[in-house]
């Protein structure tokens, strides 16, 4: 699916100790310094929510992590640190697989850590970009749903 519809070098897949990680890049889910949905990153979105409804993910829980660079927010009051806007990113993609998809909202997690887990260092504008980011973590089963029972 990524080679076909040329998004190999706007997702990137990998097998983690946690489980398999799918990392969108800078601007492809949202725009600089904002916090909704590109409309065109839906139709990503729904194939991905298509293939972990499936069988072989079902059980899975589903982690979405919003990620910034280290520059401070600027000329906004909505997202006044780069903790508000990296949490909405995730949850505003946790929202549109609940609510445009139907995911079971059991399965589905949402962290955003700032500028605190960068993959390279925030000295480039280049690396900056790499690490705005939002990454889909389907996590192993020993990695299993760690929120309390009620």
């Amino acid at each position: 699916y990524l080679n076909e519809n040329n998004l190999d070098n706007q997702i990137l897949v990998q097998l983690e100790d946690r489980g398999l990680l799918l990392r969108f890049k800078e601007n492809v889910l949202f725009d600089s310094g904002k916090a909704i949905l590109k409309s065109e990153s839906k139709t990503t979105l729904r194939f991905l929510a298509n293939l972990l409804k499936r069988k072989e993910f079902a059980e899975r829980f589903i982690r979405v992590e919003g990620h910034t660079d280290s520059d401070p927010i600027i000329r906004s009051t909505k997202y006044p640190t780069n903790w508000e806007l990296s949490s909405i990113r995730a949850a505003n993609v946790v929202r549109f697989f609940i609510e445009e998809t139907n995911m079971n909202p059991e399965r589905l997690s949402v962290s955003g850590y700032s500028k605190y887990h960068p993959v390279v260092p925030n000295d480039t504008p280049e690396n900056k970009a790499k690490n705005r980011r939002v990454d889909i973590v389907i996590l192993r089963s020993n990695f299993i749903k760690t929120e309390p029972n009620y």
